[in-house]
């Protein structure tokens, strides 16, 4: 593989996930609604708009390890 594809894979990668995260936070159209609208209010907020009739959810990420109250309180406990 060249250096300059894999380069290229790497970005095209990056791109679709970033595709597929926006279009998590931002929600699929529904009829008669204007995603150009929702996408400008999204892209001025900072903040994804939340949208009620999302078909599906995301599952809930996994936290790995131990969090600071945790070791804190088992420290305590100790």
């Amino acid at each position: 593989m060249n250096f300059f594809n894999w380069i290229r894979d790497g970005v095209r990668h990056a791109v679709l996930l970033g595709v597929s995260d926006a279009v998590g936070d931002i929600g699929t159209p529904v009829e008669g609604d204007d995603i150009s609208q929702r996408l400008l209010q999204a892209m001025r907020s900072g903040q994804p708009t939340v949208i009620d009739s999302r078909p599906e959810q995301r599952p809930a990420r996994k936290k790995l390890g131990r969090s600071l109250d945790q070791i804190q309180a088992q420290a305590r406990a100790s």
